[in-house]
């Protein structure tokens, strides 16, 4: 098994997964690869600490997408896992992983929760339920889609449809790629990682406008005229929606009141500026 780690963070944040991962590793030989901007961490000190990471350096200004294209196609392991350095792995995450993997006969995508502690301040709170509360645990019912944060495949699959990923690795567009392939998705709720991130409110929304804008650029490369200005007619209604979306899925989970009152004006920020963002990709040809 390969454990794919993106880090784009920054500070000292890879320290976290890797810390986890250490003993993992030992136990059960899995190789850790680090993506990373060259020049945007210091890696003598973290190699001397973690020998068993293989770092993988990209120019900077490479995209978190870009740099999980480098670290997969720099991995070797028959399951590759993927996660970000602003996340934790359980103590179990690769012994889950592949027993998951082993489970059954067909070749799947399996993807994890994602978790945050109750204790983070409300910035890093919102910024975790507007990105990651679909994966909260537990997980219930059919999974509506696999974070790039805690998934992992089978190396043949991923293979299979490389034209998907070779520039840039994108969750959505590899995942209905594997779909198409006959691939299906499944969700393990034993898997688990902790989203611990550190989230200033205002880089946060330049980045969510900046996904957002690369989210339906992506989506819509290629399709017709109409379908542009009819998500774009949507995007005015999205805040409410995934704000809406938000408190359902808290509501299913019974964990609505484990959020703190400031996590609230945060999210409905945090929301509107991911919807301009989406509503710049579909009027836009390229994102810049």
């Amino acid at each position: 098994m390969s454990a794919v780690i993106v880090a784009f963070a920054g500070g000292e944040s890879v320290r976290r997964p890797l810390a986890a991962l250490a003993p993992q590793c030992e136990a059960l030989g899995v190789e850790v690869v680090v993506a990373h901007e060259r020049g945007s961490i210091e890696i003598e000190p973290l190699a001397a600490l973690y020998p068993f990471a293989h770092w993988v350096a990209a120019p900077p200004g490479s995209s978190p997408a870009r740099l999980r294209t480098l670290g997969v196609l720099a991995s070797s392991g028959a399951v590759v896992a993927c996660t970000e350095d602003h996340c934790t792995p359980n103590a179990d995450w690769c012994a889950r992983i592949l027993a998951a993997h082993a489970s059954e006969g067909e070749a799947r995508v399996v993807g994890g929760a994602i978790d945050v502690p109750a204790s983070a301040p409300p910035a890093a709170w919102a910024a975790y339920l507007l990105d990651y509360s679909r994966y909260m645990p537990p997980l219930d019912g059919a999974p509506e889609q696999a974070s790039d944060c805690n998934v992992s495949y089978r190396r043949a699959s991923l293979d299979a449809v490389g034209d998907a990923w070779r520039d840039e690795f994108h969750e959505n567009v590899v995942h209905a790629a594997l779909s198409d392939a006959g691939v299906p998705l499944r969700a393990d709720a034993s898997i688990v990682v902790v989203e611990e991130r550190h989230v200033a409110l205002g880089p946060y929304l330049r980045e969510r406008v900046g996904h957002g804008r690369l989210f339906a650029a992506t989506r819509v490369s290629g399709a017709a005229g109409a379908t542009r200005l009819r998500l774009a007619a949507q995007s005015f209604l999205l805040p409410v929606a995934l704000v809406a979306r938000v408190v359902a899925r808290l509501r299913i989970r019974r964990r609505l009141g484990g959020v703190p009152n400031g996590a609230w004006p945060r999210l409905a920020v945090a929301a509107a500026a991911w919807s301009m963002g989406e509503l710049a990709g579909y009027v836009t040809r390229r994102p810049r």
